[in-house]
């Protein structure tokens, strides 16, 4: 199957979608979970600003003395709309603690979210909640497709981070507000496709990746607005989008599934990439069972069985795996989490500091851990592939064994409001008074 099988170019499909689609058009359980994710997103912003790398970005941002369009979150700078939502999207995504987006399998908040509020903040005209809330599922939509377009999880072996099609999810929430309509919508796409990048690995870096997206994306709608051209189909031709990022590109992925918003949200309890949840939830229920047992000082050994990816994301990364040094280490490294979670119990903000990584009986749990590629799992179709199981073999040559499937966060275990409520306030009761 080409692109040449169907009517009109693919890009021009995802603009007639974003020019056309309203409120009504939206079903309710799509809006509710991006009401949740607005709310959490900024909680994760709020919280993200303290990190080093976004302090260097706002930092860097507020040098330039650019218009004063649009707050930059936790501070009281203001920058142009592009910067402005550059910095909150670095700062939504510093603690690996924003939402994820199945079955595209990307991280649309830090980018959609921040684009929207900063579009929003900038506009003069008044924004309602309805048309705000439209963009924003037009900006999930496109993402999850684009995503889904170049194969799901499987084309991110090539090293690339999510952010490569989210890009169009913040030209499609862009253009949207703006007010473009379908054929400057097309070339805010076009403009997007050119700027699509990132890559993975568990550093500093991986925290640029959201605002450069972000601040491509707002660039695209601006500059198409003010008549720049792209390619007539940057998405869909044979040098264009699909084909340049993925060696099996899903051609009908977008014509077929557009405006059916099949996708689903999955909020993170734990502040880490998604890969290493299932094991991190399934350890915390081991300790909730074998509260005598399961103890780091009882510990021989810890195996956990995984998909391929997941080894691949929080072990063969670098900085993955057991040589832990950094915070950006821990928050991918699947055998840190799980040793922080052992620890102490908990899997917060609060492991993630350089003291904490640094503590003896941490680093010695490390190296009694692998994560072994489990066949079964790795044959699931991508989006089931999230689940693991942990075994721990003691000093006593007792084993005891936890598989999970869903951990707290999962659409098939959602985190109810009251404990999104609770992680909205631990984000940002740090840099605000409770009062506030």
């Amino acid at each position: 199957m080409s692109p040449n099988d169907f009517a009109g170019s693919l890009t021009s499909t995802v603009a007639t979608y974003i020019d056309q689609v309203t409120y009504k058009d939206v079903p309710r359980r799509v809006i509710e979970p991006i009401e949740d994710s607005v709310i959490d997103a900024i909680g994760c912003g709020v919280i993200g600003s303290t990190s080093r790398e976004v302090k260097i970005l706002t930092g860097y941002f507020a040098e330039m003395k650019s218009a004063e369009e649009s707050v930059i979150w936790g501070t009281s700078i203001k920058a142009c709309a592009p910067l402005a939502a550059a910095a909150n999207a670095a700062a939504v995504h510093a603690w690996d603690f924003d939402d994820t987006v199945l079955p595209g399998i990307v991280h649309p908040a830090g980018i959609v979210v921040s684009t929207g509020l900063s579009i929003a903040e900038k506009k003069k005209e008044r924004i309602n909640g309805k048309e705000f809330l439209t963009a924003l599922a037009a900006g999930y939509e496109v993402a999850n497709l684009m995503s889904a377009a170049l194969g799901g999880r499987k084309w991110r072996v090539n090293g690339f981070y999510n952010t490569v099609p989210v890009i169009f999810g913040s030209a499609a929430v862009a253009g949207k507000l703006l007010g473009l309509g379908k054929g400057k919508l097309a070339g805010a796409l076009g403009i997007a496709a050119t700027q699509a990048a990132g890559l993975y690995s568990a550093t500093m870096t991986k925290r640029f990746n959201a605002p450069k997206a972000v601040e491509g994306g707002i660039f695209a709608a601006e500059l198409a607005r003010r008549g720049f051209e792209a390619p007539v189909d940057a998405i869909g031709d044979e040098q264009g989008f699909l084909r340049t990022f993925s060696r099996d590109p899903q051609w009908d992925v977008i014509p077929r599934e557009i405006g059916k918003y099949a996708f689903e949200v999955y909020h993170k309890y734990y502040p880490c990439i998604r890969s290493n949840h299932a094991a991190v939830y399934a350890a915390r229920l081991l300790q909730d069972e074998h509260p005598d047992d399961v103890k780091a000082g009882n510990i021989r050994k810890i195996t956990v069985y995984a998909d391929r990816l997941t080894r691949m994301y929080t072990v063969e990364t670098p900085g993955g795996g057991t040589t832990v040094e950094t915070v950006g280490n821990a928050l991918v490294s699947l055998p840190y989490c799980l040793v922080a979670m052992l620890i102490d119990g908990e899997l917060t903000l609060d492991q993630f500091t350089g003291q904490k990584i640094r503590n003896p009986a941490i680093q010695a749990l490390l190296k009694k851990v692998e994560i072994v590629v489990d066949p079964e799992i790795d044959k699931l179709p991508a989006t089931q592939r999230y689940r693991a199981t942990v075994e721990v073999e003691l000093d006593s040559g007792k084993t005891h064994r936890k598989f999970c499937p869903a951990p707290k966060g999962d659409p098939a275990n959602r985190m109810s409001k009251d404990e999104m409520y609770r992680k909205f306030i631990r984000n940002t009761t740090t840099i605000f008074d409770k009062s506030r």
